[in-house]
């Protein structure tokens, strides 16, 4: 049995600060799940902004987190569902830590996506910890996330790709921070014109302090850093 000291530690671990460990239970062939509860006993109405006490249901599911040494991590979550006072409707509460309808956490899916830069969907995908499907949703949310921002003092840009399904000739482009070694902008598509698109929308003061680019020896990509980065 676990106790309260155990507990303590496992959630400094954790270290999460909207949940806390209220237990744990160790499977040799699935790996470490540690039981959580959030530690707010509220949750704030995304329609009007009241704060809610009056729980209406508890679900719980379980997702994957960061691993621990060779111990594979999941997370039992219970996302409560409160209702509100003035709106009068019952309404999920929201984590920072991990998106709604996601079977990850946010951390586990910027570790991946970098893993994925590096290698390829493929080869990250074969390790067990996150399968394809899980890493092209990983790669369009961050896509939708990265793409609603400039990128600020971008001295090197690196143009590069990923094949989404192996054999299938769908690629998508990515485009990053050498300095940073970060993704930018993750596109549905590896073509001139949407990749274009995109450096134009950033605007002349952007393009003109880049200095450096990296591609492959795709014309198409010679093309545009020509045109919009002389």
């Amino acid at each position: 049995m676990t106790n309260k000291k155990d507990i303590k530690i496992l959630s400094q671990i954790l270290d999460i600060d909207e949940v806390k460990v209220i237990s744990h239970s160790i499977y040799n062939e699935i790996g470490i799940i540690l039981r959580t509860e959030p530690i707010k006993l509220y949750s704030v109405c995304p329609s009007c902004g009241t704060e809610s006490h009056k729980l209406h249901q508890n679900h719980r599911h379980i997702i994957k987190d960061l691993p621990f040494g060779e111990k594979p991590i999941f997370l039992e979550i219970n996302r409560r569902q409160f209702k509100c006072r003035i709106c009068k409707k019952p309404f999920s509460e929201e984590f920072e830590f991990a998106r709604k309808k996601r079977t990850y956490t946010n951390r586990l899916a910027n570790k991946i996506i970098q893993e994925v830069l590096e290698n390829d969907i493929h080869s990250v995908a074969s390790k067990g910890i996150v399968t394809t499907e899980e890493i092209e949703r990983m790669l369009k949310d961050a896509s939708e996330k990265l793409n609603l921002t400039k990128p600020k003092n971008l001295k090197r840009l690196g143009i590069d790709e990923i094949a989404l399904r192996k054999g299938k000739g769908n690629y998508c482009a990515v485009l990053i921070d050498l300095d940073t070694s970060k993704p930018i902008a993750i596109l549905n598509a590896r073509t001139q014109g949407v990749i274009e698109e995109v450096l134009i929308s950033w605007g002349v003061e952007v393009l003109e302090q880049i200095k450096e680019v990296s591609i492959d020896l795709w014309q198409g990509y010679k093309i545009l850093v020509i045109e919009l980065m002389p």
